[in-house]
């Protein structure tokens, strides 16, 4: 028999909106008026409570980094 493991993605734990308000060093009502505006990062709801996964977060915050064109 056979003790193998199977491998698999590591799973991104889960913020609540006190963490991430923390995290992004806004408040918790931004963070609320982000979502019902729809600008702020990507949450899932858990029954009925607002969840983050800190990947998304930073996945977030990187796209609202300026680019600029390409060195000259």
């Amino acid at each position: 028999m056979s003790n193998a493991v199977e491998a698999t993605a590591p799973v991104s734990p889960l913020l609540d909106s006190r963490e991430v308000a923390s995290y992004l060093k806004v408040s918790e009502s931004t963070l609320s008026r982000w979502r019902s505006a729809e600008t702020g990062p990507p949450f899932i709801k858990l029954g009925g409570i607002a969840r983050y996964r800190l990947e998304a977060i930073d996945q977030w915050l990187q796209n609202l980094e300026p680019h600029h064109g390409a060195p000259s």
